[in-house]
């Protein structure tokens, strides 16, 4: 379109030459939009702003957020945030996924070891495993252990992490026994030792997002 405009402006200039006279020709010229003067050095400004782009990339990050069920801690919900920076001075803000996930047995005691959900605040979100092996009491498969915390009493939480529950490869256990660390039986395996659990499904869709998304960091709960 630009190319038009040019070749338009080109042929009415070049018609006016033929019916007006000398000042009003350069009256007309003077009147013409003037194309912005050539940045000589154009592959530095495309760097420029290429270099600006990732840059602000580069300061978007993703958190989770646990909100807690006082009805039910079942039945809360863990949230993927993303917050992405436009420029130095606006970011956006939104929820790329969110799923049911429960923290604790059912007790509201966050300094019930073993028991409680956990208590308020911020986590570090220190390491993220594919296939943790923690045997048949412990944590194995997909899973994020977190920082340790205190509750309001001063006593620290500890060994805490978002899991679920599956073999250390990723596969579900035998259908059959009793309860297994193994083995996703429905929403009755939402309960916990205060780590926060998700099913199967949804922590696999949480690791999905770690390919598309940044990593996150930290965890908050409220």
């Amino acid at each position: 379109m630009n190319h038009v405009k040019r070749f338009t402006y080109a042929v009415t200039m070049a018609t006016a030459a033929l019916i007006l006279p000398g000042p009003a020709l350069n009256a007309v010229a003077a009147e013409a939009p003037t194309a912005p003067a050539a940045n000589v050095n154009t592959g530095a400004a495309t760097n420029a702003s290429s270099d600006d782009a990732s840059s602000s990339a580069a300061r978007s990050y993703t958190y989770l957020s646990f909100k807690k069920n006082p009805r039910d801690p079942s039945n809360s919900r863990l949230s993927l945030v993303f917050v992405q920076r436009i420029d130095a001075d606006r970011q956006r803000t939104y929820t790329v996924d969110s799923w049911r996930a429960g923290s604790g047995n059912g007790s509201k005691d966050t300094c019930a070891t073993n028991k409680g959900w956990l208590p308020d605040g911020t986590y570090d979100i220190k390491t993220f495993y594919n296939n943790h092996n923690g045997g048949s009491r412990g944590v194995n498969g997909i899973s994020w252990l977190l920082s340790d915390h205190k509750c309001h009493t001063g006593k620290k939480r500890t060994e805490l992490f978002i899991h679920s529950e599956m073999r250390p490869n990723g596969t579900q256990g035998p259908a059959n026994g009793g309860d297994s660390p193994y083995r996703w039986d429905g929403d009755r395996d939402y309960k916990s030792n205060g780590c926060i659990k998700l099913k199967p499904s949804d922590i696999r869709e949480l690791r999905g997002y770690r390919d598309t998304y940044p990593k996150p960091a930290k965890l908050y709960i409220s």
